[in-house]
């Protein structure tokens, strides 16, 4: 039986307006950093093609999530609709080019993607597993839309927010007060998002080791 990958496809949402050349080299270095950061989780890196579009194979289910959720991350001037299916690649995987690549996994994603664009969504996985697909769905798509409206300190913020960081030292590194700290995570739902992320991790592994 052949084996099934992991496909990630996506593209800029509302590129066709006029971008500045700042934002699409802030497309072009997130994409970049993202290869850079997670080599060790993609078979086959993210890769540009058709000016706006792109996409990758990634190695596990843990990892398509956390590039998922980093692509909306590193790409703060602008959001991307993004597909994930697992099924067959019938050619091109060992050339370890995306361009290359044919298959049902390739077929399936495009019509997904179509799907999004039809319903202005902005993530759907379709996968084997019926309970990893529904809460994958679930978890990300709630973590997504609660993202997309933060800004540059939302962010600063979300990155140095963990259980054992306090608030006040999280101020002191920002150059701002703990209440606004404490405001920010608040309104932006921040330990939500954390909670949630690491929740999909547990239920993803718990799924993947029920299963093996």
């Amino acid at each position: 039986m052949d084996k099934n990958e992991l496909v990630i496809i996506g593209d800029v949402i509302k590129s066709r307006r006029k971008f500045q050349a700042s934002e699409w080299e802030n497309f072009h270095n997130s994409i970049e950093s993202i290869n850079n950061n997670f080599l060790q989780s993609l078979t086959i890196p993210i890769t540009i093609y058709s000016g706006d579009s792109f996409g990758a194979i990634c190695r596990d289910m843990i990892s398509a999530v956390e590039i998922i959720l980093a692509i909306q991350e590193y790409q703060q001037h602008h959001r991307s609709r993004i597909v994930l299916i697992e099924d067959h690649i019938s050619f091109g995987i060992d050339q370890k080019n995306f361009l290359t690549l044919e298959g049902p996994a390739l077929w399936k994603s495009k019509n997904k993607l179509t799907f999004l664009k039809k319903n202005k969504m902005s993530f759907i996985a379709d996968l084997k597993n019926e309970l990893m697909t529904i809460s994958i769905n679930t978890i990300t798509n709630l973590i997504i839309s609660i993202r997309n409206d933060w800004g540059e300190i939302e962010w600063a913020i979300y990155k140095k927010y963990n259980s054992n960081t306090r608030q006040k030292d999280i101020a002191k590194e920002l150059g701002i007060s703990q209440q606004y700290v404490s405001k920010i995570v608040n309104k932006s739902r921040i330990k939500l998002v954390k909670s949630s992320e690491n929740n999909l991790k547990s239920i993803i592994y718990g799924i993947y080791n029920y299963n093996h």
